[in-house]
């Protein structure tokens, strides 16, 4: 006898009807993802930002009486100002470099001190930069024309970077902007994520959600604000060596470190440059302080990255790295996020009733 707890049978109708929701709700998630994907790197980065900066926030609202709206403007403002004045300070010098040196160009005035007779015995290199260093003091347009197509190549790529720089810059302002907004929402956007990852991974969510938080101020303090320290110590010391282009210079000096390029690439030439137009001793005081910057990331990356780590600090470093090759400058964030993650994930399986 058939009871009335029994499900009537699936007909046609029941999978026409279900297919079509769930088509109408694929259509749906995918628009919105469609409208929102434009807005997805800042807000990372917005995100990003708010979870390093938090604990500042904490006590600017509690020097502003608990009031997180006037606390969240404070400390937005704030951020506006320090990123603005030193890219402008950049880009002043970036432009006042290239407005001289169009100028020296133009009126023949550009003078180039001749390389020193130890360039040219250098391993590998040091004959042809011997060799073109010599004629651009020589004879510049000589230079220009033997040059001519790598120079136009290096300068079209130049002003590609400097679009692309632009850009990058205001929604990086943007990103500022949000990460503001998701402090003053901090509690909130804060419950929301642990019930999502608690929807997720069901009571592993709390920890992922800490891992996550944890990892990306490591990677902050780590990459961000070591490339930071070093770029400005840089910028000092090329300033006040009498360097020409400090700005530029400073510019690569952050890029590089950031990329986890060794910053040498760029001290080196400044080294040379230095022994070619100053006497030796004050030559090699610049070069011992260049050598300290380019060698201080050595201490200071492994204990801000390890610093309160939930995992190895080498998880974290090959997580940001292989993150940053595989999708840009988001990925030192979320590359060593999903790496820490996943070897959390990994060594509770291992400890787990299937492992003992």
């Amino acid at each position: 006898m058939e009871t009335s707890s029994q499900k009537p049978p699936y007909t046609h109708a029941h999978v026409f009807e279900t297919a079509i929701r769930l088509l109408v709700t694929l259509l749906l998630v995918v628009w919105c993802i469609g409208i929102i994907y434009p807005f997805v790197s800042p807000v990372l980065w917005g995100a990003i930002i708010a979870i390093t900066i938090h604990p500042l926030f904490l006590k600017i609202r509690n020097m502003a009486g608990g009031r997180n709206l006037l606390a969240g403007v404070i400390i937005t403002l704030l951020l506006l100002v320090l990123v603005i004045i030193p890219c402008l300070w950049l880009l002043g010098s970036f432009l006042d470099g290239v407005q001289n040196f169009a100028t020296d160009l133009r009126e023949h005035t550009l003078a180039i001190p001749p390389p020193n007779a130890k360039v040219s015995g250098w391993p590998i290199i040091g004959k042809p930069i011997h060799d073109a260093w010599l004629l651009a003091s020589q004879n510049l347009e000589s230079l220009v024309t033997n040059y001519r197509e790598p120079l136009a190549r290096l300068g079209t790529k130049l002003l590609n970077s400097l679009a692309g720089f632009g850009k990058n810059f205001l929604l990086f302002l943007l990103s500022l902007i949000i990460s503001g907004i998701f402090l003053v929402k901090a509690e909130p956007s804060g419950a929301f994520t642990r019930k999502f990852a608690m929807r997720l991974a069901g009571d592993r969510g709390q920890d992922i959600v800490a891992i996550a938080g944890q990892t990306v101020k490591n990677v902050a303090k780590g990459i961000l604000g070591v490339a930071f320290i070093q770029s400005i110590l840089a910028g000092m010391v090329f300033a006040f060596a009498g360097v020409p282009f400090a700005g530029i210079w400073a510019l690569l000096v952050l890029m590089l470190a950031i990329i986890q390029v060794p910053t040498a690439v760029v001290m080196i030439p400044v080294i040379i440059y230095l022994y070619s137009v100053r006497d030796p001793l004050s030559a090699t005081l610049w070069t011992v302080l260049m050598v300290l910057i380019s060698l201080s990331d050595n201490v200071l990356k492994p204990v801000l990255m390890g610093k309160g780590a939930p995992v190895p600090v080498l998880v974290i470093f090959l997580g940001a790295i292989g993150g940053f090759i595989f999708s840009g400058f988001v990925g030192l964030f979320t590359g060593a996020i999903i790496l820490s993650v996943g070897y959390t994930l990994l060594f509770q399986w291992l400890e787990g009733p299937a492992g003992k």
